[in-house]
């Protein structure tokens, strides 16, 4: 096993500065946290139609990478079978290249060393590719300190280095050789000369035959850097999956998206804590719990093209090497699976562990990760989790963890998941069925253990999620199905809004950004018939059979409606006469539906914050007025419970099951931020709250006293955070789902 030379010790302090100037970055005031309602548009280049998967040499080869080491890692993915599993990549990381403040190629970029790579990378890429792997290399953003003092040409034209630098006071993150080794690029100084300095570097890299690049130290700052690299990259007629790091900014997810095909979210994996200069253990169980806190606020940016990276998948050696126990490394491997992560190892693949090996071959596990329908905590306040992702077949992916000290029991609840019933119930891991459960599955797990699910509904099984009417925003009617019929094939057809249940409709999600628009009278789903691709073909309802002709996209138009769109033939969801058709997209009132959500009377509700999974609560339980509203994790108590009881004009009263009180801003006042409460009943328009769509399954509670919304405390995710008022700011922690229970 290669044993690297002793760590620079100032390397985790720079990764540590750009993680600290990041986070100051996302940083705001106010309860805040954004997250996208609909996946981002995506990278469009070809690559990572999937999450990509492969090994690179940071991890445990760090500073000392060299030919025979790459080929060797190259070898062992190939013996060790990885590929046909799906791991391809062999990724070279930092320190290949010579110091950038002294020594540049002739066109002022990076020159490969050749006391580590004495034939150059073009062979090292052909022996990678000859094994039927993918070739990739690593890179840090602007123009190298060498180039500008050498003025060097930029490659086929006649501006050279200085022409794209401005400012050498200050530098771009680098952590390679040199320290301070690159200046930041000007690129309104002479755009034409910036973007032909990184299309010669492309083109250079295209040549040799790279497949992936990493560009590392990167952050907001570096937005047109990103930008300019991924047109460089794409101008070159090669599919090279461009990925960032390190420590990206949430709140600019959507540019992450937009440019790159993968973004790392966090700091490093690396726990750096090895003696005598050896790179084990490689992490640490902390490290590994971290990306619990920080996954979820990433979820809407994945879909094909753009993956997040939670970093290097640290299992091969063993635990001891790892850093981790046997229940840890599984408990890794499937975080990574079930967010969709890059799984990239950084292990030594010469010294592979029989059961690490076996773990990283698992390919139901590895379906899960590949599939790309990314699973979110059912309740982040808990350190017993459940995460869950529906599939387009009707089934969920389903994870439990425990991620407390001592072992615990651990129960996904159906109804958290969006359905009741029976479901049959398949672990992942161990390849076997489990039977059938009814209402819930648990498992008491070890600490710092996991267990991955196919959860499948049995016939009969009802969904519970939120019902909605869809109404026309150009006609005022209602979606509807002809005489509240419950046959097959019955045609949709728009009516006057009334109460009946043919009219509401429940949206099953798909989990990859689709919806079933399922009916509560027939449980039948919107579909068009054939399936045919013909516009003005009058809809009706059918039975889930699992096709793209029952499926829709939702899309906001920024007035408060929708669009729905077929994912069957791209048409959308349209009106004629009474007749409910498909249609070309026109941009017409006709084609813009609103959701208005309809709970129903009676029912007893988990008030749930989208952004930490808390439920709304009473300070101790307590049945008094002037008790203090909190988020609280699931623990079954009534106080947890809530009816939303009409009041008229679309208001509600939202009464705590447990004490018979309502939400209450107390005063009453206006102030943002102030707390609310419970109180009886006295009339008062502050204890009165109208339903707003908040994107598919998700509400906000805005008073009508003075129209702010219900809000957690600073996107809290900790037991006891206050629920208070503030005015409407997009965040997550303002909105809700609401879960029945029986």
């Amino acid at each position: 096993m290669l044993t690297p030379r002793t760590p620079r010790p100032r390397r985790a302090g720079r990764r540590s500065t750009a993680l600290a100037l990041a986070c100051a970055l996302a940083g705001s005031a106010g309860p805040l946290l954004l997250v996208p309602a609909v996946p981002a548009a995506a990278q469009d280049n070809g690559a990572a139609l999937t999450p990509p998967m492969g090994w690179s040499s940071w991890s445990f080869v760090r500073y000392n990478p060299t030919e025979s080491v790459i080929k060797a890692q190259a070898k062992a993915m190939s013996d060790n079978g990885l590929i046909a599993h799906g791991f391809k990549y062999v990724n070279i990381d930092d320190f290949y290249y010579y110091n950038t403040t002294t020594t540049v190629d002739p066109y002022g970029r990076w020159l490969t060393d050749t006391s580590k790579f004495p034939n150059g990378m073009k062979p090292v890429a052909d022996y990678v590719h000859g094994l039927g792997e993918k070739f990739g290399m690593y890179l840090t953003a602007g123009v190298p300190v060498a180039a500008y003092k050498q003025n060097t040409p930029i490659e086929g034209t006649g501006f050279h280095a200085q022409d794209i630098v401005s400012d050498t006071s200050k530098y771009e993150n680098n952590f390679g050789p040199g320290r301070n080794g690159m200046y930041y690029i000007d690129y309104n100084k002479n755009p034409a000369a910036a973007q032909a300095y990184l299309n010669s570097w492309a083109n250079m890299l295209a040549s040799w035959g790279v497949d992936y690049i990493k560009l590392d130290g990167v952050g907001t700052w570096n937005s047109a850097d990103i930008q300019h690299w991924s047109q460089a990259l794409n101008q070159t007629g090669r599919t090279v999956h461009l990925g960032l790091s390190l420590a990206l900014d949430v709140n600019y997810g959507s540019t992450w998206a937009k440019y790159a095909n993968s973004w790392r979210t966090g700091g490093d994996l690396e726990c750096y804590c090895g003696s005598n200069g050896s790179s084990y253990p490689l992490t640490k169980w902390d490290n590994v719990a971290q990306r619990f806190t920080s996954s979820p606020n990433w979820a809407g940016f994945n879909g094909p093209g753009s993956w997040n990276d939670l970093d290097s998948l640290e299992i091969g050696n063993g635990p001891a090497d790892a850093g981790l126990t046997r229940d840890e490394m599984q408990t890794h491997m499937t975080l990574w699976a079930v967010t969709n992560s890059s799984l990239m190892l950084g292990t030594d693949l010469t010294a592979m562990d029989p059961t690490d090996l076996a773990m990283l071959k698992n390919d139901e596990v590895i379906g899960v990760n590949q599939a790309g329908r990314t699973a979110r905590p059912v309740d982040m306040l808990s350190q017993q989790q459940v995460w869950s992702a529906p599939n387009p077949d009707g089934s969920y992916t389903v994870a439990l963890f425990n991620l407390g000290t001592s072992s615990a029991a651990v129960t996904a609840d159906w109804a958290d998941l969006g359905f009741t019933g029976t479901a049959a119930v398949r672990d992942l891991w161990t390849h076997s069925d489990l039977g059938s459960s009814t209402g819930s599955f648990g498992a008491t797990l070890a600490p710092h253990a996991s267990r991955l699910l196919r959860v499948t509904p049995a016939a009969g099984a009802r969904s519970d999620l939120l019902q909605y009417n869809l109404v026309n925003a150009s006609t005022g009617q209602a979606l509807d199905v002809t005489g509240g019929s419950t046959a097959d094939s019955a045609t949709l057809v728009q009516s006057a809004p009334g109460t009946a249940a043919s009219q509401k409709w429940q949206l099953l999600p798909t989990g990859d950004g689709g919806y079933k628009l399922s009916n509560v009278n027939s449980g039948k789903l919107a579909n068009i018939p054939g399936p045919t691709t013909t516009a003005g073909t009058r809809l009706i309802q059918y039975h889930d059979d699992h096709n793209s002709n029952s499926q829709w996209k939702l899309t906001p138009t920024g007035n408060g409606t929708y669009t729905v769109s077929s994912r069957y033939d791209g048409l959308d969801l349209d009106v004629s006469g009474g007749s409910v058709v498909q249609a070309a997209a026109n941009g017409g009132g006709t084609q813009q539906w609103k959701l208005v959500p309809v709970p129903v009377a009676g029912t007893r509700y988990k008030v749930v914050n989208s952004n930490s999974g808390g439920r709304l609560d009473v300070d101790s339980g307590s049945t008094a007025d002037g008790a203090k509203l909190v988020q609280w994790q699931d623990n079954g108590r009534s106080s947890q419970l809530w009816t939303l009881d009409a009041k008229g004009g679309g208001a509600y009263a939202v009464t705590n099951a447990a004490s018979g009180k309502l939400a209450n801003i107390p005063g009453p006042t206006t102030t943002a931020g102030t707390q609310l409460i419970q109180y009886h009943d006295d009339g008062g328009s502050n204890a009165r709250w109208t339903l707003v769509d908040a994107g598919p399954n998700k509400v906000r509670f805005k008073s009508v006293y003075d129209n702010q919304l219900v809000d957690v405390s600073n996107g809290s995710t900790s037991n006891g955070a206050a629920a208070l008022q503030w005015p409407a700011d997009n965040g997550e922690n303002q909105n809700w789902t609401l879960v029945p229970t029986p």
